[in-house]
């Protein structure tokens, strides 16, 4: 599996009653240059800190000034070495592809195919999505730009960066925006925008970049009031990033997101939520499965899910090199292992 085929994993099989509504339109073969905005500059002034916070600020600032002198591929390629030094990169290097995506549209004077040109799906793909959050969302005429940012290989990683680009084009409005995706070209593409439209409310990157202004102050009762009222299937990507927002408040407390999912999402929105939980221990921790593998282990009704969301982030991790069911082998019980197998595979 390649690129955006393993990152569709995270919603393929939550989705597949998506149904499209609204005409599309017929698509251009090349996407139009659209001016990036410069209230949309990712580098961060925070001073350094010995806290996520700050990492993420030291490292993206070095990255984008990196980036600057000698391009995107060679930034890019830094971001994975410094990964594989440092694990506690692992949770805000998505944050930081994005910022590099950033930097990459504005040195291409605003036209995304020739900043694309340097793709790199580390950390989840967040180079792409951060060029195309910051292309859209400065578009005025972000209906029609959604259809053509991403030509011609109109990919389900790009489609998830045209979700971010709507919440800013549309002012965060999570409805407006999800409209928006029923516009994509197909019912994978509107879910791969859904992804990106909650993960940007939800600031999913919490210790780095990823707040919009008017996003507001998100808490796990707003997040459940959201998905709550979010419609079907939309709802679906809502609850999967939902618990990102427990975790920005208690950091590494997967068995207490767990905790909230079993209560907050109803029958739906519970093993998604989980799904979520799962995803985001590998995300956080790629160098440890055996954190999401006790957190699965101990979620009753919910360690289905929770062992398919780690092994959708993993593949995805890997850049597709893997499928998700590598991550069973890593689990250190047989029994667990077994059972990944199945929900990894279904």
């Amino acid at each position: 599996m390649r690129r955006a085929g393993a990152a569709a994993i995270i919603t393929i099989v939550l989705l597949s009653a998506f149904a499209v509504s609204g005409p599309v339109q017929a698509l251009p073969t090349q996407p139009q240059p659209i001016e990036p905005s410069a209230s949309a500059s990712p580098v961060p002034a925070t001073p350094p800190q010995d806290t996520l916070a700050g990492l993420y600020s030291t490292t993206s600032m070095e990255l984008v000034l990196l980036e600057r002198r000698k391009g995107a591929r060679t930034a890019l390629k830094e971001l994975e070495r410094r990964i594989a030094a440092d694990p506690r990169l692992a949770g805000v290097c998505h944050a930081i592809a994005h910022d590099l995506g950033h930097e990459a549209l504005t040195e291409a004077h605003g036209v995304a195919a020739t900043a694309l040109a340097a793709r790199n799906d580390v950390c989840g793909g967040g180079y792409t999505h951060g060029i195309i959050e910051m292309a859209l969302g400065s578009s005025k005429h972000p209906a029609r730009d959604l259809l053509t940012v991403c030509a011609p290989s109109q990919d389900g990683s790009c489609f998830h960066g045209v979700g971010h680009g709507l919440m800013f084009a549309t002012g965060m409005n999570v409805a407006r925006s999800i409209d928006l995706c029923d516009r994509a070209p197909s019912r994978m593409l509107a879910a791969r925008c859904g992804e990106g439209v909650f993960m940007q409310l939800f600031g999913s990157d919490v210790s780095g970049g990823h707040a919009a202004p008017g996003s507001g102050h998100q808490t796990p009762d707003t997040a459940r009031a959201t998905c709550a009222k979010t419609r079907s299937p939309y709802s679906a990507n809502c609850w999967f990033y939902a618990p990102t927002v427990w975790l920005a408040a208690h950091p590494d407390n997967f068995a207490g997101a767990m905790a909230w999912c079993a209560s907050a999402g109803g029958p739906s929105g519970r093993p998604l939520c989980a799904r979520g939980v799962g995803s985001r221990t590998i995300k956080y921790h790629p160098d440890d499965p055996s954190i999401g593998a006790a957190v699965c282990a101990s979620a009753g009704s919910l360690r289905d899910p929770c062992l398919a969301g780690m092994g959708s982030y993993w593949s995805v991790h890997h850049k597709g090199k893997v499928p998700p069911s590598d991550v069973c082998r890593h689990l250190g019980g047989a029994a667990l292992e077994a059972r990944c197998l199945v929900v990894t595979q279904a």
